[in-house]
């Protein structure tokens, strides 16, 4: 059986600091082999990272059109997610084509404009919404498998229902808030995923994102898939930060999220919401910076 290698570059996300925020690769996928590498392939390679999230970047040499990008976890291909969009998108602007203003990528979710950001090294995405708020979701078992938390730690106690919110369709998070950044920190993985059949394709991936509100407006987060922790999910923070701006109603309202404390990971994630006269979100816009971290090589067999 012949080999092929593909180069690959590593990023901190959410961060400018080496080590923190979230890790992500970004593996190229030269034109020759746009048909030929599988989705299984793909899966083992992003087993081999063993990240939260693996991109695969299509070479494309026209970049006045969409520049596709796959984004795969260990086990499954996501139609969108933040860190490795913002990702990707710093990459493309900062290492690959510094003299641009902005790209646009191409995920199974849609065609996300980026650009550089107002602060120095960061980059800014118009996140693709099919945003839905779903009926509020009463899961036992989400807090059952918090022995560390009681119910005051809720701010809708241990019986009372969470809302249940999708960023585009397949990827829902359950938002919890906690009444305190101390309970936020004896969160603990769970053995269990979350599964909700009653939301169909809404629910193909549908993760734990607990929040805290701090009285200097900066919002504290963590997100639980199953026994995962990701140390920066700008999808999350994306459905969350929508969820709160509709609260909040007309008008453009600007989150800051902090993610990825507890894991030595600090994540800085800045959203910003525009919410129309009629309620309704308009547009919602992601940003972050990242650093290099490795760049180098696999090898995959080719059929």
């Amino acid at each position: 059986m012949a080999a092929t290698k593909l180069n690959f570059v590593t990023l901190d996300v959410f961060t400018s600091t080496p080590y923190l925020g979230n890790p992500l690769a970004i593996v190229h996928v030269p034109k020759s082999l746009e048909d030929t590498l599988s989705h299984e392939q793909k899966l083992k390679i992003a087993n081999e990272f063993n990240l939260s999230e693996t991109v695969f970047l299509h070479d494309n040499e026209d970049l006045d059109t969409p520049i596709r990008i796959d984004i795969y976890m260990v086990d499954r291909e996501l139609p969108f997610a933040g860190h490795p969009t913002v990702g990707s998108g710093w990459y493309l602007l900062q290492s690959r084509y510094p003299s641009r203003e902005t790209i646009t990528l191409r995920t199974r979710a849609g065609d996300i404009p980026v650009v550089r950001g107002n602060n120095v090294g960061k980059v800014q995405l118009q996140v693709p919404t099919n945003f839905r708020i779903h009926q509020p979701l009463v899961h036992p078992r989400v807090k059952l498998l918090q022995p560390r938390l009681v119910a005051k730690d809720y701010l809708n106690g241990m019986d009372g229902p969470e809302p249940l919110v999708s960023i585009v369709k397949g990827m829902t998070f359950l938002l919890v808030e906690l009444t305190s950044e101390e309970a936020l920190a004896r969160l603990q993985p769970s053995s269990e995923r979350i599964t909700v059949s009653a939301i169909g394709d809404w629910g193909h991936f549908v993760g734990l994102y607990a929040f805290f509100q701090r009285a200097d407006g900066v919002v504290r987060t963590r997100m639980f898939d199953g026994t995962l922790e990701d140390p920066a999910t700008g999808s999350a923070a994306s459905t969350l930060a929508g969820y709160l701006a509709r609260q909040r109603g007309e008008g453009r309202h600007v989150v800051e999220i902090l993610q990825g404390v507890e894991m030595g990971r600090r994540s800085e994630i800045s959203v910003l919401v525009d919410v129309g006269v009629d309620g309704e979100i308009s547009t919602i816009q992601l940003g972050g910076g990242a650093v290099q971290i490795m760049e180098g090589s696999l090898v995959v067999p080719i059929p």
